[in-house]
C-alpha cells in the first residue's frame, strides 16, 4: 500500500527554516547516485531480528530488523531467506523492494514507490505491530503523514529535505510511540518501523542505504 501526501509535502515546505540547520548541505544520494539504475534493489524489514539471505548476501543477524538494500545486478527470481523459510520472488530492473517479515510469520514482497527529486527524502513506514491500521502523523505539520497503513503493511511519502521532524505513530487519536528528531537528507530516506504487541509498542528509524 503507497500513499503520496503531495499537500503534507506543501505543508512541511515551511517548516525548513525553522528545522533545517547544520543539514543544509547533506545529501542522503541512496535514490539518485545508486551504482547501476538498471539493478533491482531489496531489503528485508522484520518484526524481530533475523538471520536472511537475499539472493547472493548473507545478514548473520539483523538486530535492528532492517538490512541495507542488496543491489540485484541481473533483475528476475532470486532466493530470499530469513529465518529458516526460503522463498523466491521476482523483482525488475530499476525498482525498491522490502521483504517484509511481520511478528505472525507473515512473508510478503512489498514494491516501494521511490522519488527521485533531489529536494526530497523519502520515508517508508511499516506496521509490524498486532494492530490492524495505524496512521504517521508529523506533530510539527499537525497533520497525518500516511493513514491507515495495515498490519504488516507498508507506505512511502516524499517529503522536503532537508529536514528535521518528530514523528508520532498513532491509533486515530492514540499516540501509541514517538520518534523524535529524524533526520531527512536530500535524495535520502530513512524507514521507520512500529512493532508491539498488546499495548506495549515500540517505533525505531533506521537510514535506508545499500548493503555493504
Amino acid at each position: 500500500m503507497t500513499k503520496n501526501s503531495s499537500w503534507l509535502i506543501a505543508l512541511c515546505t515551511g517548516l525548513c527554516g525553522i528545522y533545517a540547520t547544520a543539514g543544509l548541505a547533506q545529501d542522503g544520494g541512496l535514490y539518485e547516485d545508486v551504482p547501476d539504475p538498471s539493478a533491482s534493489f531489496v531489503r528485508v524489514v522484520a518484526a524481530v531480528p533475523t538471520n536472511a539471505v537475499i539472493d547472493t548476501k548473507t545478514f548473520d543477524q539483523l538486530d535492528g530488523g532492517i538490512s541495507g538494500y542488496v543491489v540485484i545486478a541481473k533483475p528476475g527470481e532470486i532466493k530470499l531467506v530469513t529465518g529458516v523459510d526460503d522463498a523466491t520472488a521476482k523483482v525488475e530492473a530499476g525498482k525498491y523492494y522490502s521483504y517484509v517479515v511481520g511478528a505472525d510469520g507473515t512473508k510478503t514482497l512489498v514494491p516501494e514507490d521511490i522519488t527521485s527529486n533531489p529536494a526530497q527524502a523519502v520515508i517508508s513506514f511499516f506496521n509490524l505491530s498486532d494492530l490492524p491500521k495505524v496512521d504517521l502523523y508529523v506533530p510539527a505539520a499537525k497533520a497525518v503523514a500516511l493513514p491507515g497503513v495495515p498490519m504488516n503493511g507498508a507506505a512511502n511519502v516524499a517529503l522536503k529535505a532537508p529536514l528535521t521532524l518528530d514523528f508520532e505513530v498513532r491509533d486515530g487519536d492514540k499516540v501509541l510511540a514517538t520518534l523524535p528528531a529524524v533526520d531527512l537528507q536530500r535524495r535520502g530516506g530513512v524507514a521507520i518501523v512500529l512493532r508491539g504487541t498488546a499495548g506495549n509498542y515500540t517505533v525505531a528509524g533506521s537510514n535506508s542505504t545499500l548493503a555493504n
